[in-house]
C-alpha cells in the first residue's frame, strides 16, 4: 500500500523531543498560501542515520529541518555541505535529491536577521553567546560574517565544546574571540550589548533555568533567547524585569524557516507571507 502520492513532495523535521515544535505550522501554511502540492511531516528520532534518510528519500521526502540533538550528525552524514556547515561542523537543513544529501545551516542567518531587524546597533558592541551546541555553532559564524561582530564571547557549561567552537571560528575571522565559564561572564555581564541564549534551558519539557540569574541583566541590553516555546522563558522574564530589550525566539524560527523554505521549494517568500508566518506563530503560542 502506498503511503505518499507520487506527485507530491514531502519535507519534515527530525529531532528529539519534537512535541514543542512549531515548524510544521510555518511550512504547511506556506504550502497552502502558495497552493503547493507539498506536505511536512514530523520524525521524532533518537538517532539520525544515512540509510534511514535514503529510505525516506525513496518515499518522496525531499528535505528535512534538523533540530536538537542531530545538527552535528546532519553535517557528518552529508555528501555536500555549505560554507557555514563546513566552518562550524553543524547543519540544520538537509536536502535529499538524486540519492545525495546536501547539508546547510540557516540557523545563523535566521538569528542575525532577527537582530538586524530590531536592534542592529547591538551587534557593534560586545556580544555574548550562551551555549556551544549545534545552534550556537551556526549562529556564531553568522554573527561574525553577516553581523560583522568584532568582539564575541562564548560561555557554556561544556568548556571543552566552547573551546572547540572557538578553534573553528578562529579559522574564519580576525575578530576578538573568548571562551569563558558561565560564572566568569556574570562578573562583567553589564559590558555585553547583546546576549544570545542557545541552550535548551527554558524549553517546554526541559529544565527551566535560567542559565544566567536575573540580577546580572541591565537596562538597555538586548537579550535574544532562541527558545520559542514558551515565548517568555525564565531568562526572558528576568531580563525584562531589569529593562532589557527582547528579541523573541519566534523571530529566529521564522527567518531560518524562510531560508529553509527556499532550499526546499525554490520559492523566495514575499514579505506579506513572512508576516503571515509571524502571526501564525504568535497565535499558536497564545500571543495574538
Amino acid at each position: 500500500m502506498k503511503i505518499f502520492r507520487d506527485s507530491s513532495k514531502y519535507f519534515g523535521i527530525v529531532g528529539q523531543p519534537l512535541s514543542h515544535t512549531l515548524s510544521p505550522i510555518l511550512h504547511t501554511s506556506w504550502y497552502e498560501d502558495l497552493n503547493l502540492d507539498c506536505g511536512y511531516l514530523v520524525f521524532p528520532v533518537d538517532t539520525l542515520e544515512k540509510k534511514e534518510l535514503s529510505t525516506l528519500s525513496k518515499y518522496g521526502v525531499r528535505g528535512l529541518s534538523v533540530t536538537i540533538p542531530h545538527k552535528e550528525t546532519a553535517f557528518q552524514i552529508a555528501d555536500q555541505t555549505d560554507e557555514i556547515s563546513q566552518a562550524v561542523k553543524a547543519s540544520n537543513t538537509l536536502v535529499l535529491e538524486n540519492g545525495s544529501i546536501s547539508a546547510y545551516n540557516t540557523d545563523g542567518k535566521g538569528a542575525v536577521r532577527a537582530v538586524l531587524e530590531e536592534y542592529p546597533e547591538s551587534l557593534k558592541g560586545k556580544v555574548l553567546l550562551l551555549g556551544s551546541g549545534g545552534s550556537a555553532r551556526g549562529i556564531s559564524f553568522s554573527l561574525l560574517k553577516e553581523g560583522e561582530v568584532k568582539d564575541l564571547t562564548v560561555a557554556a557549561r561544556n568548556s571543552g565544546a566552547s573551546k572547540e567552537l572557538l578553534e573553528l571560528l578562529t579559522k574564519v575571522t580576525s575578530s576578538q574571540l573568548r571562551s569563558k565559564s558561565l560564572e566568569e561572564v556574570q562578573k562583567d555581564f553589564s559590558e555585553y550589548s547583546l546576549i544570545i541564549h542557545t541552550t535548551p534551558l527554558g524549553m517546554k519539557g526541559k529544565e527551566p533555568g535560567p542559565v544566567i540569574p536575573e540580577t546580572c541583566f541591565r537596562e538597555g541590553q538586548v537579550v535574544f533567547d532562541i527558545v520559542y516555546n514558551p515565548l517568555e522563558t525564565p531568562l526572558v522574564l528576568g531580563a525584562k524585569k531589569k529593562g532589557a530589550k527582547i528579541v523573541p525566539g519566534t523571530e529566529m524560527l521564522l527567518y531560518q524557516a524562510v531560508e529553509q523554505f527556499k532550499l526546499f521549494t525554490g520559492v523566495s517568500l514575499k514579505p506579506e507571507l513572512i508576516q503571515k508566518g509571524r502571526e501564525r506563530l504568535l497565535k499558536s503560542l497564545g500571543y495574538a
